[in-house]
């Protein structure tokens, strides 16, 4: 499932950000796949990422080391199930 995410950092940069979604590149593997990352602005950015277990990806947002990461800096997540058009 192709799976878009909206990410806000109200307490960090971007940069901060990414270092933790890279650091978490393992996990995110036994979920996704092909994920690709834009930067927005210095507080914003976008994954776009093939979900192939959307249960797997919600528990690493609910595990404790993600919850602590998006505590700390303030992060929203808001995913987007994406289809072709047409």
């Amino acid at each position: 499932m192709n799976t878009m995410v909206m990410i806000e950092i109200n307490n960090g940069t971007y940069d901060d950000w990414k270092q933790g979604f890279d650091d978490l590149a393992d996990k995110r593997a036994e979920f996704s796949r092909n994920a690709k990352v834009g930067k927005v602005d210095d507080n914003t950015a976008i994954v776009v990422v093939d979900v192939f277990d959307p249960t797997g990806m919600m528990a690493m947002f609910n595990s404790d080391e993600a919850k602590k990461m998006a505590e700390e800096m303030g992060v929203v997540r808001t995913p987007y199930k994406l289809q072709a058009m047409g």
